[in-house]
């Protein structure tokens, strides 16, 4: 019977008659995307030509690889939760729409002692919800991780390329809260022993901030 549900009405002793009425739809699942930093970047089309062979990375290994593995924990963790998630790469499709939009990245210094995580929401936001969404991440990333919190966002973050639709075809829909981490310091050690070594950490602060 499809999307209907049988009611039985009955009257006196007479025969029950059988009819049908929609059912209500089920709630949406909340899209979350979850974009895997620099990942697949050298399919970047022209407009986002900046994009391809960039990226810090360690020891032969490129940051998307880290940034996909936290991506792909975090989402499956998420998916167990009921959540609808995209894991993308760095081409973001033109006017994508989801419930929060979360870029994950890893930062790369030449002074070996930098270390920490931050988080930013766009620059851009009309949905009035990505500096909370950003605050909460910023939290519970602390939290899981046990990370030391940078202070400080860089304008770069707050003016991301996916946040910038006014610019870039492709990019967030305006109804799309955007925010983005950058994980930790790939050429730091202590940042390392999470983001690289033991990234369901990572992956759990993520996925905490969605279902906070």
């Amino acid at each position: 019977l499809g999307g209907c549900v049988l009611i039985l009405v009955t009257a006196g002793f007479g025969p029950a008659e059988v009819r049908t009425a929609a059912a209500p739809d089920a709630p949406r699942a909340a899209r979350i995307a979850l974009q895997a930093g620099h990942w697949r970047a050298d399919e970047a089309p022209r407009e986002l030509r900046g994009l391809r062979g960039n990226g810090t990375s360690w020891e032969g290994r490129h940051e998307w690889e880290f940034n996909l593995e936290i991506a792909e924990r975090a989402a499956e963790l998420l998916r167990t939760q009921g959540y609808d998630v995209d894991v993308l790469p760095a081409v973001v499709p033109p006017r994508y729409e989801a419930d929060l939009f979360i870029a994950i990245h890893a930062d790369g210094s030449a002074d070996a002692n930098a270390r920490g995580y931050r988080v930013a929401s766009s620059r851009r936001d009309r949905t009035g919800r990505a500096d909370d969404a950003a605050s909460v991440l910023a939290r519970a990333y602390g939290e899981a991780t046990g990370l030391a919190r940078l202070p400080t966002t860089t304008r770069r973050m707050r003016n991301y390329y996916a946040f910038n639709y006014r610019r870039y075809r492709h990019s967030l829909h305006p109804r799309t809260p955007g925010i983005i981490i950058e994980t930790g310091f790939l050429t730091n050690a202590r940042d390392r022993e999470v983001i690289v070594d033991d990234p369901d950490r990572a992956a759990l602060g993520s996925a905490a901030a969605v279902m906070a």
